[in-house]
């Protein structure tokens, strides 16, 4: 078969599922037994890729997440003409907006249009960045790759992308999130976040106004105010300038992790009694899948990709009030029998997602474009 040169713009360095997204697409393509696939990798940070022995690497240096448009314009266009590959795929949301020869198919990642649903959860330089890139990209590019069977909808009613050029490629899941089995090492890890006898409830994701943390740390202090005892330990990077009050002086019941290692966010799905995440919009909803995978039950709202990403592997509410979110809580906390048979289901479902799956489904993508299919 003919030889396939992909290069792969993958910005790691900003914590968020487009890096995991990428990150893990590198290396499950890398993995892959298929002597006809080379790849570059133009990215931000070499050192958070992995094995990259099979991979060519340009390093680009991102300076800070607002030098983005520099990046996707300027360095990836140069890093292109110099490998002059058969096709690009920028994984978070955006193609060069001029530099990019016809002569390259070009394959974008649009992970979710939330800037476009709920745009007063951004910043003005956001919303303006986004609606020109996203835009533009849904005009260039071969072929959209969404994570979710919603994020696909959404990009062919909003963006008029032809749903013959939308391909849906849900996230995998790395291996590495699975459930303790040593009861014992459960129980110290919960020791560091809540005190002995207190059921352990976790938020994982960035901190932003549509994921509605506020509504969790809400239901927890109604929860803790009909005399339940419960943490809430919210992990995850703050979104600059995203600055509520609840933060900046937490109430007694929730515990600020900060961001964590994949290491420990395993250590935290697995000792939790659930995850919690009543956020009103998302594009896949990795935390939910992470989660399920490490068999910890999870409530959320019913809501965009939400439903399609938990199946039967959590509890959905109708809308992101706290009075709904903790009524789930409460029900899964007080019926142990109930919540191990969620926790089942959701550690099956969990077991779904593949990195190597998603690989290969985008490799077919990749050849595809390459051969100037539709």
């Amino acid at each position: 078969m003919t030889k396939l040169h992909v290069a792969i713009g993958a910005v790691t360095g900003v914590t968020g599922g487009p890096a995991t997204y990428a990150r893990e697409l590198v290396s499950a393509l890398a993995a892959l037994d298929d002597a006809t696939l080379e790849l570059s990798v133009l990215t931000d940070r070499p050192d958070l890729l992995g094995d990259t022995t099979r991979v060519r690497v340009l390093h680009l240096p991102l300076r800070s997440p607002w030098a983005q448009p520099w990046w996707d314009n300027a360095a990836v266009p140069w890093a292109l003409r110099r490998l002059a590959p058969d096709v690009y795929h920028g994984t978070k949301h955006a193609l060069p907006l001029a530099g990019l020869s016809r002569r390259i198919g070009a394959v974008v990642t649009i992970h979710d249009l939330a800037v476009m649903a709920e745009p007063d959860t951004f910043a003005r330089a956001q919303r303006v960045q986004l609606a020109v890139h996203l835009r533009h990209a849904a005009r260039r590019a071969d072929r959209v790759i969404c994570v979710s069977r919603h994020a696909a909808r959404d990009v062919e009613e909003r963006l008029g992308v032809a749903a013959d050029r939308i391909t849906v490629v849900p996230h995998g899941i790395s291996p590495r999130f699975a459930p303790i089995a040593d009861a014992a090492r459960r129980r110290a890890i919960r020791r560091r976040w809540a005190p002995e006898g207190a059921h352990l409830v976790s938020f994982v994701g960035t901190a932003q106004p549509r994921k509605r943390v506020e509504v969790a740390v809400q239901a927890i202090e109604r929860l803790r105010g009909e005399g339940m005892p419960v943490v809430l330990v919210i992990a995850g990077r703050r979104r600059p300038g995203y600055e509520p009050s609840w933060m900046s002086t937490p109430p007694a019941c929730v515990r600020l992790a900060g961001e964590l290692s994949p290491e420990e966010l395993v250590e935290l799905y697995a000792a939790s009694d659930l995850m919690v995440s009543p956020s009103s919009f998302e594009g896949f909803g990795l935390t939910f899948a992470e989660a399920m995978a490490c068999g910890c039950p999870v409530v959320g709202v019913d809501a965009t990709s939400v439903p399609e990403v938990v199946g039967d592997g959590g509890v959905l509410v109708e809308r992101p009030e706290p009075a709904l979110v903790a009524r789930a809580i409460a029900g899964l906390l007080r019926d142990p029998a109930a919540r191990a048979e969620v926790a089942a289901r959701a550690r099956a479902r969990g077991l779904e997602f593949s990195w190597e799956r998603a690989a290969r489904r985008t490799l077919e993508v990749y050849r595809a474009v390459a051969r100037g299919a539709p």
